[in-house]
């Protein structure tokens, strides 16, 4: 059973209902296991999702077989042609939460964006979302409602 959700960036995540990181199998470790599980799951060869992704099928080899990690546009578009969440896709649920800046990373990675996406859906420049995740800097008081809300999806989807 899927869910979905909106949260208040505008953003609809989508997950399995029954989907824990608890339960993921050990051997699911990698983005390249858990995409060609995926794959496999949906009875699709590499170049049958070579060509639904606008990939190629030496790029997804290389990806599930932990040759060159997927990028975030690759996994978004994997993502997509598998239906599963991106945080899955990209082991993004085993990320640290220890300081603000790693729930920021951990959410926008979640979210399957790029720090400048992130900066566009905070009101800010892609550089502060920059020094806020590497601890550089603080947000101000005026930004932290906003954050706040943004690593909210951690909490939805129980990681």
């Amino acid at each position: 059973m899927r869910v979905r959700a909106e949260n208040t960036s505008g953003i609809y995540i989508t997950k399995k209902k029954s989907f824990s990181h608890q339960n993921t199998p050990s051997e699911l470790n990698t983005p390249g296991s858990r995409i060609r599980a995926a794959r496999n799951e949906a009875n699709l060869s590499i170049r049958e999702i070579a060509a639904l992704s606008g990939l190629t099928p030496e790029a997804i080899s290389m990806m599930e077989n932990g040759v060159h990690p997927p990028s975030l546009k690759s996994l978004r578009k994997i993502s997509n042609c598998l239906n599963q969440p991106i945080y899955y896709l990209g082991c993004f649920e085993a990320l640290p939460e220890l300081t603000l800046g790693d729930r920021l990373k951990k959410a926008r990675l979640f979210y399957g964006l790029t720090k400048e996406e992130a900066a566009q859906k905070l009101g800010v420049d892609a550089k502060s979302v920059m020094n806020w995740e590497a601890n550089k800097v603080n947000p101000s008081k005026n930004h932290l409602s906003d954050i706040g809300h943004f690593v909210r999806i951690i909490e939805i989807l129980n990681l």
